[in-house]
Order: C-alpha cells, then sequence, then structure tokens
C-alpha cells in the first residue's frame, strides 16, 4: 500500500515524539505529570504538524491546492465534523434522553449520506473558492448574495465556535486543574497558531492527527470497559443490548420509567413524536448547508473524489456514532451499580468523591434515610465519556487519554469554523469588493493576523459564556442551534441552486433573510429566555424543531420570488450545467474571476 509523501513526512515524526515523549515523561516524572503532559503535548504536536505542512500561497492557504486524498480527506472532515458536542456530549444526551436521544445520531448520519451523494460533488464542480463565492456565482455575481452569505455564515460559525471552546475550556479544567474561564485561552493557544500557520493545507494535516486521536480514545476506552462487562458477543456493538436489557430490569425494581421510552423525554425545550421527528429532520438538512462542511468539498482533487471523501468521512463518523449508545448504557449501568447503597459510602467510593467537587454528580437525600434511591442521583451528561474510566476503574493513562480525544474533536472542529469565518473577511469582503488587486503575500499575512484576532475574540465570548451561570442550561444546545442556523440560510440555497434553474439572485437573498429571521428569534426566545415553545398540530416544538420551520420559510421564500422576477442569464444556466454534468463532459466555462484564479493556480 503506497503511503502518502506527507504522512511519512509530517505525521509519523509527530506521532512518535508525542508518544515516547509520554512513555520518558510517565518513567521520569510519574503518572501525574504524564497526564498532565498527555494534553499539553497534544497542542504542541498539532502545532508541529500544522507548521510542517503549512502552505504559503493562496490556493493552499483557501483550498489547500485541491491534492488532499479522498481518504486524508475524509478522515479530516470527520474530525471538522466530530465536535465537543459529538465526543463529550451525544453519549451523555443518550445516557439522559434515551430513545429521545437519538436524533442527533438518525438525523447526523442521514445529512451526511445525503451530503455525499447529492451535494459535495457539485459544489467541487462549481470550481468557486468559498461558500459565499457559491453564493454569489449562482445568483449570477450580484454582490449583495455574497454579504448576506457572509453574514449568515458568522451567525452559523460563531456559534458553533463558542461551543467548541467552552468544551476545550471545560477539559482543560477538569484534567489540568485550572479554571474552565482560563482554558478556553489554552484553546485558543494551540487553534489560532495551527490555523495561521498555513490555511486549509495545515488544517487539513491536523485534522487528520486528530481524527486518529479521538477515535482511538473514544473507542479504546468504550472498547476496554465492554471486556469488563462481558458484552463481547461477538462485538460490542452487537452484545451491549443484553446490558441494557439487565439496566431496564434494575431501573424498573428502583421504580424508574424505561430509558428506552420514546417521546418522553425533552429535546429542543418540547417533547413529543412530532419534535422528535422535526429535530431529526432539522438535524439532517442543517448537515447539507454547514459551511464548514461544504468547505470541504474544495480541499479534493476532483468531484468523484469530493464524493467519495464524503464516504470515509461518514464511515469514520459512524465510528463513534456507533459506540456512543454503548458509553450511555455503560455509564447508566455503572451509576445503578451505586442503588441501594448507604449515601456515606456511595460518597467514598474514589470516581464518586472525584467528580462530586464538579458537579457532574449530585446527590440529594430526599427522604432522609441515608440510603441512595436512583431518584436521589443525578448526573450531567460529561460525565458519562469523560468519567467513564474512572467508573470502571482502568488504568491512569486512559482518563487522560479520553480528554486528549475531547481536545482533539474541539480543536478539529474549532479551527475549520475559524478558518471559514476568516476567508469571509479575506476572501469575501475584502478580496472581492475593497481591493480586488491585493498582492497574494499580503492577503495571506492578512488571512493570518485576523486569525487570531478572531481566535482571541470567539475564546472572549465562550469565556463570558462559562462565567454566566445560566450558560450550563442550554450549552449543549449551542451546537444543535448552528444546524438550525444553517438549514434556515444555506441549506435550501444550495439544494435549490444545484437542482432548481429557476433560481434567481433575489429569491437566494430573500429566502436566506426569511429564514433566518424566522429561526433567530425562536432560538433566542425559547432557548435563551425560556419563553413557552410554539405548538403544531396541538404538540410543542423545541429549539431544535423549528429549524425546518425556518427551512420550508425560506423554501417558500425563494421559490415564490423567483418565479415574480426575471430568471438569470445564459451564463448562470452554464454554470449549473458545469456542475450537475458528469466530470467527462465539456460545458463551456463560466467567466468569473474566482475561477480564473483557480485555472491559473492548478496549471
Amino acid at each position: 500500500m503506497r503511503v502518502h509523501p506527507e504522512v511519512r513526512r509530517v505525521l509519523i515524526p509527530s506521532v512518535v515524539g508525542y508518544v515516547v515523549s509520554i512513555v520518558l515523561v510517565a518513567a521520569l516524572l510519574g503518572p501525574r505529570v504524564a497526564s498532565a503532559w498527555m494534553v499539553i503535548g497534544s497542542i504542541l504536536m498539532y502545532i508541529a504538524i500544522a507548521y510542517v505542512a503549512r502552505g504559503t500561497t493562496a490556493h493552499a492557504l483557501y483550498v489547500a491546492e485541491r491534492r488532499i486524498p479522498p481518504v486524508i480527506n475524509g478522515a479530516a472532515t470527520a474530525a471538522d465534523w466530530m465536535s465537543a458536542a459529538s465526543f463529550l456530549s451525544m453519549a451523555g444526551a443518550i445516557a439522559l434522553l434515551g430513545y429521545d436521544g437519538l436524533p442527533y445520531i438518525i438525523g447526523w448520519t442521514l445529512g451526511y449520506t445525503i451530503h455525499a451523494f447529492f451535494i459535495a460533488p457539485y459544489v467541487r464542480k462549481s470550481h468557486t473558492w468559498t461558500v459565499p463565492d457559491l453564493v454569489e456565482t449562482r445568483a449570477g455575481g450580484y454582490g449583495p448574495a455574497r454579504v448576506i452569505a457572509v453574514i449568515m455564515l458568522f451567525i452559523t460559525s460563531l456559534v458553533y465556535l463558542t461551543a467548541q471552546l467552552v468544551g476545550a475550556g471545560v477539559v482543560f479544567s477538569r484534567f489540568l486543574g485550572i479554571p474552565a474561564q482560563i482554558g478556553v485561552f489554552g484553546a485558543l493557544f494551540g487553534m489560532g497558531i495551527y490555523a495561521a500557520s498555513g490555511g486549509w493545507k495545515s488544517i487539513t494535516w491536523t485534522q487528520f492527527a486528530q481524527y486518529i486521536v479521538l477515535i482511538i480514545a473514544y473507542l479504546g476506552a468504550a472498547l476496554i470497559v465492554a471486556s469488563i462487562v462481558g458484552i463481547w458477543k461477538p462485538l460490542p456493538w452487537f452484545g451491549y443490548g443484553e446490558l441494557i436489557q439487565a439496566l431496564q430490569s434494575r431501573e424498573a425494581q428502583a421504580g424508574l420509567p424505561p430509558w428506552t421510552t420514546p417521546f418522553a423525554k425533552p429535546l429542543g425545550g418540547a417533547s413529543g413524536q412530532l419534535n422528535w421527528i422535526l429535530s431529526a429532520l432539522l438535524l439532517m438538512l442543517g448537515t447539507i448547508g454547514l459551511p464548514h462542511i461544504l468547505m470541504r468539498s474544495y480541499t479534493t482533487p476532483t468531484a468523484s473524489a469530493a464524493r467519495l471523501s464524503v464516504g470515509w468521512a461518514l464511515f469514520f463518523i459512524g465510528l463513534l456514532y456507533c459506540t456512543a449508545p454503548m458509553y450511555a448504557a455503560m455509564a447508566r449501568y455503572a451509576f445503578s451499580g451505586l442503588w441501594g447503597k448507604p449515601i456515606a459510602e456511595v460518597q467514598n467510593v474514589p470516581w464518586v468523591a472525584k467528580f462530586l467537587p464538579t458537579g457532574l454528580i449530585k446527590i440529594n437525600d430526599a427522604n432522609g434515610d441515608g440510603v441512595l434511591q436512583a431518584a436521589e442521583l443525578t448526573f450531567h451528561g460529561d460525565i458519562v465519556v469523560i468519567g467513564m474510566p474512572d467508573m470502571w476503574n482502568l488504568a491512569w493513562w486512559v482518563a487522560p487519554f479520553v480528554a486528549v480525544g475531547g481536545l482533539a474533536a474541539a480543536l478539529s472542529t474549532a479551527d475549520g469554523l475559524l478558518m471559514v469565518m476568516v476567508t469571509g473577511i479575506t476572501r469575501d469582503i475584502y478580496h472581492r469588493f475593497i481591493n480586488p488587486n491585493v498582492p497574494e503575500e499580503v492577503e495571506i499575512r492578512m488571512t493570518r493576523v485576523l486569525v487570531m484576532i478572531l481566535s482571541v475574540a470567539a475564546s472572549f465570548l465562550a469565556f463570558l459564556a462559562i462565567q454566566d451561570p445560566r450558560f450550563a442550561l442550554y450549552v449543549a444546545l449551542l451546537v444543535g442551534w448552528a444546524f438550525v442556523f444553517a438549514a434556515a440560510s444555506f441549506t435550501p440555497a444550495v439544494v435549490l441552486g444545484t437542482f432548481w434553474k429557476r433560481l434567481n439572485r433575489y429569491g437566494i437573498v430573500w429566502g436566506m433573510v426569511a429564514g433566518m429571521a424566522t429561526a433567530l428569534p425562536y432560538v433566542l426566545a425559547v432557548g435563551v429566555f425560556q419563553a413557552r415553545p410554539l405548538s403544531l398540530f396541538g404538540q410543542p416544538v423545541g429549539t431544535i424543531g423549528w429549524g425546518c420551520v425556518a427551512f420550508l420559510v425560506n423554501l417558500v421564500v425563494s421559490v415564490v420570488v423567483s418565479l415574480l422576477t426575471q430568471p438569470e442569464g445564459e451564463a448562470v444556466m452554464r454554470f449549473v450545467d458545469r456542475m450537475r454534468l458528469p466530470e467527462l463532459a465539456r460545458v463551456p466555462a463560466v467567466a468569473g474571476a474566482s475561477q480564473e484564479e483557480d485555472r491559473r493556480a492548478t496549471r
């Protein structure tokens, strides 16, 4: 098997050096120092990879020279996708919600499947450089469409980025013993430096390494615990159903309702079958329109490579998503082992004593009998993954390695989001409207400076978020809200723009504005200010499910406005044909600055 030269040059030396350094520190200074070094050293490893793989041209900065192989790009896309919410919180959401937490897995998986077959190859064949560039080109060179797209991009990406930095700050806090408010700036140190090193080229190779780290950390702890509880029948993914049955038997004896009861728990501020279906559908639609995921299609050599890349990404993501319910079952089973014991004894259990001060576990002796009842023990979702090594008394290095995986998940998504926003300023605003003749070296320097400025700004927002005690009520939903905003703005524009030629510039602009105007106030009112959710067909609709309404508003407005106004010209029709026809077909090229630059850069 041929090994990519960048793997030999960049990845292998960095990973080997990191592992050897951990072994040496553990041997010389002990497990406690080695645990801290595993977290800090991982960031230094990513910086080293980013520096060695850095890009020095605009083509490398914005589209990684369009030379990333499908497997590498697929792993990088998976890392870009699997944020702190996926790594730290999704298993916790399933542990808390049971069946009602499954829309995350179902929606995201379906969304990626649609993205692979119907979106990614066409985005790649557009020969544009950014998502706002694609929107403007599809709008016939209408400048306001690009500006509106940049605004939507910032709303979506900034919400997502704040959640990632909060997750990174929590990891730093729990494993280095520093306040989470300070930990968010530790994430800034890594994220800003390697994003500034060389744009999407550096980020892609760094994300490839981060995926390897996060998936080994996630699977490793789960598979070790699976061997302890005896669910290798023949593999844990097939055997943990027996664990769920044993768990529900314990819960029934303790008077708890079945964990797998459907449509019983709130998701996004509402419960019920309709909200469950709308939430899964929204997460699917949002996946199609996320700007930092659409950007990954630009870094592959061809449209077929883009499709193959997303297929690999779906496989790599599936490894984690299929394991998350297993984490949830094993964590609840560990908690059920504490029921019926004296509370004083439970409080002295090592892993309970470790997490009680953090607030991840709470014990309330409601009836005053000194014995722990099932309803008297509550837990925060984040403990499901972070606390798994401690719950089952695994080796000392497993817990910090899981923390390293969580940090990799947070940073890999954060730097992709950061680069998307920076590109929105430099390429989509400055280069397009202010100084089209800016020298390449000046544009690269500006990009690197803006990366650091936005890193500090985003870290400060995360700092303020953690300071607010209400933040714990809705931080887990922040990522879901980013999908709401993506579905309300970009998804209809991308889908209609590819498959319906009659869509025009006014339909694109007014559709995005109407969709976001429908989504943003509802998310703020219900999600942040705790207003009562609206009902559809007699059932309440939460903030995530409401994104489907915003998507439909965008869709309807786009269609109606386009039909009431003039269609686009022949150039746009050729552009759509060029996107949709097979790669071997020769369709006349569409004139456009971004495409001409792309042709020059790839010669």
